[in-house]
């Protein structure tokens, strides 16, 4: 408003300019707020900053030279403050002015983040001095302050151009770009090069849009011109600083290749639950980081028995099973045998012509180079790691040193991998077992008969998951209870299963055979044909007369029934062999039969080997006399009472150590018949 009446009206008031360069000021600073905020809040990058301010200079450049056409006419000097003639190309220097004072700004800006990246201590420092210089000298352009002719405004803009030297040196962004963007940023920096350039003689140049702008504000001109300098200088800096970094952007992306796939395969080493996703992310990034032709992983595995060796390809890129077979034939050419004798790395600069794979030129295997890494894990050879590339000499000792490096980690993958499948198999394993224990359990009687004349208790143990023990109270009828106990030889699964077969076999004899002989002498038939050879089975089988008071009992090669009457104990060792060891007519002459007659408070203990031979520390056996004093001293006591007595001496007597074998335990109480 001030302009516009100045042009039509002679002032005479010099505060009033006064007002004036504080009123452009003022404006000015409120629209650099407004701009460095919406900068800031907007996401940017080196690339994309230069490109953006590519394009606002273009602009800015089309306006200058629309403006240059369109000459405003002269202008005349009033009060040290230049005036055009007309109002309107006084408003349109305004506009030009104010075009070309946000572009500086954004110069500023965009270099400040191009200075500042990765900055060190003194960068902030080179950087605030260069503003304090440009804001200075363009205070020395205030008209109020009459300084144009003083040396002093010369010396703050001599301290700006070196601050500006120094600051454009200041290209650590450079270095961090890719091979891409450095070709587009040297395209970018040549052409900011050469716009700024133009910028910088049309704002030194005597052209009317030029002179349009100091008479419009000296400062503004100034501060614009400082920074169209900055950036002129600093972008030729970056040109042919990019320019000389170009031939190291494909080391760097190399570099950082590199280091993505470690950081990426160390995460997978404690991540890996898929032993496929693991080699073959391992091929893919060794073919990556190293550009190689073809990779492929081998894993070896020995049998402990044989101590043979087979190979196995676990993964493989851009190559066929049927070349790796060509590299890994049994001749003079072997690779493996190589790395088997001396697990080193193994490279070959050029397949056709080394003495150890000349053969494969023959075998048309495509020219080039090979290196192979060994895996090692514990110091033992697991597998190798095989690159191939399309030219000789091509493998470097970076590229040796990188699949080292991925080398150590994958033989740390592989075999985290292989313990991961290992436990998951122990846990389904022990899962089962648990399940074959709660079912053999299921097998076991699950409540014993209450009858008025007898009392029974009985308890069965695994060493293991499952065992081989089996007892049994069968009631036969309203006057008789049969009493089996048997061991299987040998623990776990195998034993668990002829168990439940000797359980059927009792369970359906019982019903049928009339003594304890007759049942052992039909399930020895039976189990003849079902056993193994080295398999056999210990049992006693004893039926309880309750209206007789008798008890009649034959014993398969079982340990001694023990019998405990008043003050006397017995050890009842009738004669007998193991069901499943011969055949009918032999194991019918050794099978006796023998009949006790109860009177009450008698007991009989039938019993498994674990009992007898559970063994301390010392290995000292609890033997037959230490079962035979408990019983005798606990005689008085219930048939519970008394089995927990026995189970809990076992217990006390092997200490930490486990069980050797099942442990089995049937006590039987007679109180009486009331009858």
């Amino acid at each position: 408003m001030y302009d516009v009446v100045s042009v039509a009206v002679k002032m005479e008031f010099s505060s009033l300019v006064v007002i004036r360069e504080f009123v452009v000021i003022l404006s000015f600073v409120l629209i650099s707020l407004y701009i460095i905020n919406r900068y800031k809040s907007s996401p940017h990058s080196a690339p994309k900053g230069i490109s953006r301010l590519f394009l606002m200079i273009v602009l800015s450049l089309l306006f200058i030279g629309i403006a240059i056409i369109f000459q405003p006419p002269e202008f005349y000097s009033r009060d040290a403050m230049n005036f055009y003639r007309s109002a309107v190309f006084m408003i349109f220097s305004t506009l030009i002015t104010l075009i070309l004072a946000v572009l500086a700004l954004y110069i500023m800006l965009t270099l400040r983040d191009l200075v500042f990246f990765k900055r060190k201590k003194t960068t902030r420092r080179y950087y605030l001095a260069y503003l304090v210089f440009v804001f200075a000298a363009c205070a020395g352009e205030l008209s109020f302050i009459h300084l144009e002719d003083m040396f002093i405004p010369h010396i703050f803009y001599a301290g700006a151009i070196c601050l500006i030297v120094m600051n454009s040196f200041k290209q650590n962004w450079i270095v961090y770009l890719s091979k891409r963007e450095k070709v587009y940023s040297i395209v970018y920096s040549i052409l900011l090069f050469i716009s700024l350039i133009m910028l910088d003689v049309f704002l030194a140049s005597g052209l009317g849009s030029n002179n349009a702008i100091v008479s419009y504000s000296k400062p503004l001109h100034s501060f614009i011109w400082l920074n169209a300098i900055f950036g002129t200088i600093y972008f030729g800096v970056a040109f042919i600083s990019t320019l000389f970094h170009l031939p190291t952007a494909e080391v760097f992306e190399k570099k950082q290749s590199e280091l993505n796939s470690l950081h990426n395969l160390s995460r997978l080493v404690t991540q890996v639950f898929d032993f496929n996703d693991l080699v073959n992310t391992v091929t893919q990034m060794t073919m990556e980081v190293c550009d190689a032709r073809s990779v492929w992983l081998e894993l070896f595995s020995f049998d402990d028995k044989t101590g043979e060796m087979s190979v196995e390809v676990v993964s493989k890129k851009n190559i066929t099973h049927e070349e790796i077979e060509l590299y890994g034939k049994s001749d003079s050419t072997q690779l493996r045998r190589y790395i088997l004798d001396s697990p080193k790395v193994l490279l070959i600069e050029d397949i056709w012509f080394d003495r150890r794979t000349k053969s494969l030129k023959e075998k048309g295997v495509a020219r080039g180079s090979l290196l192979s890494i060994p895996l090692l894990s514990h110091g033992k050879l697991i597998g190798v790691l095989h690159a191939t590339k399309e030219f000789q000499n091509s493998f470097d000792q970076e590229d040796i040193d990188v699949m080292k490096t991925f080398a150590d980690h994958v033989s740390i993958a592989i075999e985290n991998s292989r313990l991961i499948a290992r436990s998951i198999e122990r846990e389904r394993y022990h899962q089962e077992m648990m399940v074959a224990q709660k079912m053999q359990k299921r097998l076991l009687p699950q409540q014993l008969p209450v009858i008025s004349a007898v009392e029974f208790a009985a308890i069965s143990e695994s060493s293991l998951e499952v065992g081989g023990d089996y007892y049994d109270v069968i009631n036969l009828s309203d006057e008789s209870v049969g009493i089996v106990i048997g061991d299987v030889s040998g623990k776990g699964v195998s034993a668990a299963f002829y168990m439940a077969e000797v359980k059927g076999i009792v369970l359906s004899l019982s019903k049928i055979c009339r003594t304890p002989r007759e049942l052992l002498l039909r399930a020895n038939d039976t189990l003849l044909s079902s056993l193994e050879k080295n398999a056999f089975i210990s049992a006693v089988y004893a039926v309880l007369d309750i209206s007789k008071a008798t008890l009649t009992m034959a014993r398969a090669g079982h340990c001694p029934v023990l019998y405990i009457s008043d003050e006397t104990s017995e050890l009842i060792k009738s004669s007998g062999i193991g069901l499943g060891l011969t055949n009918g007519s032999q194991f019918e002459q050794a099978t006796e039969e023998r009949i006790i007659k109860l009177k009450r408070g008698d007991i009989c203990i039938f019993y498994t080997d674990g009992i007898t031979e559970a063994h301390n520390e010392n290995m000292e056996e609890f033997g037959y006399e230490r079962l035979v004093k408990i019983a005798r001293e606990c005689r008085d006591c219930s048939a519970e009472a008394m089995k927990d007595e026995i189970l809990n001496s076992v217990k006390a007597f092997i200490g930490q150590e486990t069980y050797s074998d099942d442990v089995t335990l049937v006590v039987v109480k007679w109180l009486g018949n009331s009858n």
